[in-house]
């Protein structure tokens, strides 16, 4: 054998070698957390690298007896640590200890199986808990050990029965946060996509896109709408906030729900939004492994916050004519020109108007002087902008353009 070919066996071999190791770490947490047997087949047949790295040998017997050899690793050690238990005991103390209190129905599983398998037990998350009919928000900051527990879950059961739908934060909170500002947030988790038109194109298109990687979630959340979920490790605020707008902008998410505090739904409950329960699941095929990072989203990332004067600058000269854009309400309205002519939601421009309008910015070359001084009313500013271009365009205003929201407390998905 040539020396290029032995090498190249040697890489091979570590390739496989590293491939079987997250295999192995993913069955053996998966047992200790007491998913179903099933469960860790189907899963880890769809996501693992096996059979491209050996095609000569059967994948599911390789499943099999990783879930075997785990199964009896985790076994020995319990009779190591417990002498006399008998085997019904073993496999008991395998399962999450509020599954070891009660028989868990399958969603009761799901939501725990989804936390778990997200986040650690010390993480701080945010849980929103939104009844539409009373006008009822609750939020609750608090560890991701306590959301998974057995009162906890009871709880949100209850809430969820009697109205309410239930959210969690994607990303994780300072100890002992006591709200769910970006100030807040300690670190970027997830990356995500908000699909509430046209869900099933838009995740085909996701799918066949070589530039971004599969997503390890896929939520349902009701017919045709889906929450597309991405676990990420050392993004920062800014860069994983400029991602995400650009995911959206992408693939025609929801440009609402591109902040790194976002909450979404949480698999398990149901959607109460409409007349009829929809039980929010995950999609078959979906897992937490691998664990991806900024070089693997290969897309064009939007450098601005929305409604920078660097985005609108672009085009607005086009739009305007031969006048000069020198204030920022030339720039928003020029903004809002472009994007109602290019057939953007008019709701989603005013809420990215407001949002730009309502904090000071400033100038680009001169942090010290003020750009862009903030709205009094910024909603009411970019209600007025929009329907202004509205009526230049021809255009008739939809009646919600004006409904107030609040995405810090009243997710609407």
């Amino acid at each position: 054998m040539s020396p290029v070919d032995s090498f190249h066996d040697e890489v091979d071999r570590q390739v496989s070698d590293r491939s079987e190791q997250r295999d192995r770490s993913f069955v053996r947490r998966a047992l200790r957390r007491g998913v179903p047997v099933q469960d860790i087949e189907d899963r880890l047949l769809t996501a693992m690298e096996f059979h491209r790295l050996n095609p000569e040998r059967d994948p599911l017997a390789y499943v099999r007896s990783l879930i075997e050899e785990e199964g009896s690793n985790l076994e020995s050690i319990h009779f190591t640590e417990a002498p006399g238990a008998d085997a019904s005991t073993t496999r008991k103390s395998l399962l999450p200890q509020a599954a070891g209190k009660e028989r868990a129905s399958e969603s009761e599983a799901m939501a725990r199986r989804y936390i778990h398998e997200n986040f650690e037990a010390t993480d701080w998350l945010a849980v929103v808990v939104r009844n539409r009919k009373s006008g009822e928000t609750v939020q609750r900051i608090t560890t991701a050990q306590q959301i998974a527990s057995q009162d906890f879950q009871a709880w949100l059961r209850h809430k969820n029965a009697h109205g309410s739908d239930i959210y969690l934060s994607l990303n994780t909170l300072r100890e002992h946060a006591h709200s769910r500002t970006k100030g807040d947030l300690k670190s970027v988790r997830h990356l995500y996509l908000d699909l509430d038109k046209e869900g099933q194109r838009k995740l085909a298109l996701i799918y066949e896109n070589g530039a971004i990687p599969h997503p390890n979630y896929v939520l349902q959340t009701s017919p045709q709408k889906y929450q597309v979920i991405w676990r990420v490790e050392g993004i920062a605020q800014n860069d994983a906030e400029h991602l995400l707008r650009s995911l959206a902008r992408q693939f025609g998410g929801d440009p609402a729900a591109t902040d790194a505090t976002r909450v979404f739904r949480l698999p398990g409950f149901n959607n109460k939004k409409y007349a009829e329960n929809f039980a929010v699941r995950l999609v078959a095929g979906t897992m937490p492994e691998p664990v991806y990072h900024q070089s693997d989203f290969r897309i064009e990332v939007l450098p601005h916050d929305p409604g920078t004067a660097g985005r609108i600058q672009v085009s607005a000269p086009a739009v305007l004519g031969s006048e000069s854009v020198n204030t920022q309400s030339e720039r928003d309205w020029a903004y809002a020109i472009r994007h109602l002519r290019r057939g953007d939601d008019p709701v989603d421009i005013v809420r990215e108007i407001t949002a730009y309008r309502a904090a000071d910015r400033s100038d680009s070359e001169d942090t010290t002087k003020i750009a862009s001084p903030r709205k009094a009313n910024p909603r009411y500013y970019a209600e007025h902008t929009v329907a202004r271009a509205m009526t230049h365009l021809g255009m008739t205003r939809p009646s919600d353009a004006g409904e107030s929201r609040s995405p810090e407390s009243e997710p609407d998905r």
